[in-house]
């Protein structure tokens, strides 16, 4: 690896390499301070020699007895949460995506699907689907949600690899009035080197879009990184950006239930920092204030698409750790499994909104 991607290693594992002795303190101490959901990946994350990944598998999804939970559920208390999680917040968007998105190009193809790469929730519809099938039936639904057409000015807000923008350009023939925007350096690069289409370096979230500028907007897998005290402002600009008529379909996870400063939160710090999601009837009372019109609001499982990554990275091991390192592999292993169980357990739900200008 060059300095820069060891550089990047470090500091997805918050540690150089050490002994059990500092790995047992580092848990012990994140374990009090920011909860079990925050200290257990990590624990698996720095183990200096690859973890067995049925290991990690059933130590993450198996069912906890009802005291663990509790203790997972509820430990910090409210209020220490809800300071920490305010304090997390203070992580810039681009230091965000950076720190999880600019690792390795290569790493994410290792285990995304490989007509898209698509790095968001897929639609498995039959116990045969791979990924690939999977991922070519969301893109497909996306597609019929945002209809697009030739000569219609279509921006995608965290573009990712630029999986949506080939997919529309392949439907409509127009790369002119296509684009997308990222804050990630690497995915910048491949969008305009691998795919020749538009996309730019700037933050969605902050971005003055005019008025009336685009006649559709959407976002696959971006909306969990805006701090939820952007989102209303967010969903102002973009309705006074789309023309009358215009449309927005947005996919995205959000919470469940009413603690808008869950234990998950913190988990979610080891891997998006400065990431917290809203709550889903935050996100529709949002979106109603700031004058759209809700006329679809479906919901779909994340499980099968994450058992999908783990299993396709527990396939691609050697290469992978190759590229980025037997700790970090063992920390996506997590990552995954931990999600499955976050789903699993109920506390969101990934959603596709489509919301109407009149």
């Amino acid at each position: 690896m060059t300095g820069e991607r060891e550089a990047i290693v470090r500091r997805q594992l918050g540690l150089e390499p050490a002994g059990l002795a500092t790995r047992m303190r580092l848990a012990a101490t994140e374990a009090l301070t920011m909860g079990l959901a925050y200290a257990t990946p990590l624990w698996f994350a720095r183990s200096p020699t690859a973890v067995p990944a049925e290991t990690i598998w059933q130590f993450f999804t198996r069912p906890q007895l009802p005291p663990i939970q509790a203790l997972v559920d509820h430990w910090p208390l409210a209020a220490r949460r809800e300071r920490l999680l305010r304090e997390a917040l203070s992580v810039s968007h681009a230091d965000g995506i950076q720190y999880h998105y600019d690792l390795s190009n290569d790493f994410y193809a290792l285990f995304l699907d490989r007509r898209f790469m698509f790095y968001t929730c897929a639609d498995f519809h039959a116990p045969g689907d791979t990924i690939e099938d999977a991922q070519l039936a969301k893109a497909n639904h996306i597609l019929g949600l945002l209809d697009p057409k030739p000569g219609e000015r279509i921006l995608e807000l965290g573009c990712g690899w630029g999986s949506m923008l080939r997919h529309i350009h392949a439907a409509t023939g127009d790369a002119e009035n296509l684009s997308g925007l990222t804050l990630s350096h690497d995915q910048l690069a491949y969008i305009g080197d691998k795919l020749g289409l538009r996309a730019e370096y700037d933050d969605f979230i902050t971005r003055d879009y005019g008025v009336e500028t685009l006649d559709k907007v959407y976002s696959i897998g971006s909306f969990e990184h805006i701090k939820p005290d952007e989102v209303l402002p967010l969903y102002r600009r973009l309705h006074a950006a789309l023309r009358p008529g215009g449309r927005a379909v947005f996919h995205f996870f959000s919470l469940n239930g009413t603690d808008r400063w869950p234990t998950s939160m913190l988990g979610a710090q080891a891997f998006f920092p400065g990431s917290v999601l809203a709550l889903h009837t935050d996100h529709l009372a949002w979106a109603r204030e700031a004058g759209f019109r809700l006329i679809h609001d479906s919901s779909h499982d994340y499980r099968p698409t994450l058992r999908a990554w783990f299993d396709r990275l527990v396939e691609n091991r050697a290469e992978a750790e190759r590229l980025v390192g037997v700790q970090v592999v063992n920390k996506y292993l997590a990552f995954f499994a931990t999600s499955w169980s976050f789903f699993n357990l109920g506390k969101a739900t990934l959603h596709r909104l489509v919301l109407m200008k009149d």
